[in-house]
């Protein structure tokens, strides 16, 4: 893999997300960076990819853009295709034949949730939902067309912009306090009991992103933040250090009745980052805390 120097140029797709945009502010500071998004390359477009490819003449790929829309994708599936697995499939090809080197973000949502202790990166894939399958389908065409390449899997993630659970709770709340300011029935925050992750901030990803190019990484790894929590609880964390005091109440997956199924339990180890002890990952509520101090707003 490839090191970093000041002068090294990266190119980062999806670089108006939720990820690629803090990839894009991070990496910006010391590295020419290439932001690229939809509207500057559509990766579905080989010869678009070539273009772009051209004139970034990118010696990383971080490859951040993706169809993130998980119930949509179960009636879209072909669009999600396109994008996670042969939209990827042309950032490989591309890599390949400018001699850069990919790094793409994939998901938990790869493993089908059966499992009791976490998922580590030996572990097999069996996705259970079109959005699931597509960004496998993804990892398999980088490995298949790559030598070098490093495959990120995050899950659960959060930050400043886009949409994102802590965000969605966060108005929720709001819009049930204006409701009682105002004398009106509120209407009570439903949040899941029966799903179990890692909540991670996008900026640690970023960071950690770092460290994976500077100590040449690659392969398959793992990057959440550390420790475990169901999003009911993870509400409850958010509201009691925000101090709002919010009408919460637990649910079970199955009466959200939402279009694709979410792992039951998808909690990742990054035993390939801790084996290296590259492992910068910090604790999930150390790194949410930070984030609702750094935006309480």
């Amino acid at each position: 893999m490839k090191s970093m120097a000041p002068e090294s140029k990266l190119l980062i797709t999806g670089s108006e997300g939720q990820l690629g945009a803090d990839l894009v502010k991070f990496f910006s500071r010391d590295y020419k960076v290439c932001g690229v998004d939809i509207m500057q390359m559509d990766i579905r477009d080989f010869r678009m990819v070539g273009t772009v490819f051209q004139k970034c003449e990118p010696e990383i790929v971080l490859h951040a853009a993706a169809y993130t829309d998980v119930d949509g994708a179960e009636t879209d599936r072909d669009r999600a295709f396109a994008v996670n697995a042969e939209g990827t499939a042309n950032i490989a090809r591309a890599c390949k034949e400018y001699g850069a080197r990919m790094i793409y973000f994939s998901t938990d949502y790869v493993f089908d949730g059966d499992k009791k202790t976490p998922y580590v990166e030996s572990d097999p894939p069996s996705p259970q939902t079109v959005y699931g399958k597509s960004k496998y389908e993804g990892e398999k065409k980088v490995a298949e067309i790559l030598e070098d390449f490093t495959i990120m899997r995050l899950a659960w993630l959060y930050g400043a912009s886009g949409k994102n659970f802590i965000r969605t709770l966060i108005r929720q709340a709001w819009q049930q306090m204006r409701m009682k300011e105002a004398g009106q029935i509120i209407t009570p925050v439903t949040v899941v009991d029966d799903q179990t992750g890692n909540p991670t901030w996008t900026m640690e990803i970023v960071k950690q992103t770092k460290i994976v190019i500077e100590n040449n990484l690659n392969g398959i790894i793992h990057a959440t933040a550390e420790g475990e929590t169901s999003r009911y609880d993870l509400a409850k964390e958010v509201f009691d250090f925000l101090k709002m005091p919010v009408y919460l109440i637990p649910c079970t997956s199955e009466a959200l009745a939402l279009p694709a199924p979410r792992p039951k339990y998808s909690s990742l180890e990054n035993r390939v980052l801790k084996n290296a002890g590259w492992n910068v990952m910090r604790p999930y509520k150390e790194a949410l805390h930070d984030f609702l101090s750094h935006h309480r707003e």
